[in-house]
């Protein structure tokens, strides 16, 4: 399940889920991005992994296919998470092989906003 959280950036999108993230949360965020962000250049996602196990993106590699152009505006994804996250960390790599990923525990939630604001 993903839900949108406040934002302390305007060119990033905060987002918390628990699990799979499904088609029905790519579609939030593609609405999400073309609204804002498609028209504007470059946008970042900051995502909160509450629980790992059995964390999935296929929802957002369905997404990216399918809205790709959309996709090309992605600077920079943080995943912030109670973990290692490193299973998190390499999928999304293999999905974004172009785009900053990065890593952080959940209590450097302030480290993860500075660089994806540098």
């Amino acid at each position: 399940m993903l839900s949108i959280v406040p934002s302390k950036d305007v060119e990033t999108i905060a987002i918390e889920f628990e699990g799979a993230v499904t088609h029905e949360d790519a579609m939030k965020i593609d609405k999400i991005i073309q609204d804002k962000y498609v028209d504007k250049g470059q946008f970042n996602i900051y995502a909160i992994i509450s629980e790992e196990k059995g964390a999935s993106f296929d929802g957002l590699e369905e997404s990216m296919r399918l809205h790709k152009e959309a996709w090309n505006h992605f600077h920079k994804f943080a995943v912030i998470s109670s973990s290692q996250g490193e299973e998190q960390l390499v999928e999304m790599k293999l999905l974004l092989p172009d785009i900053e990923v990065k890593y952080f525990k959940l209590d450097e939630m302030n480290e993860a906003w500075e660089w994806i604001q540098e």
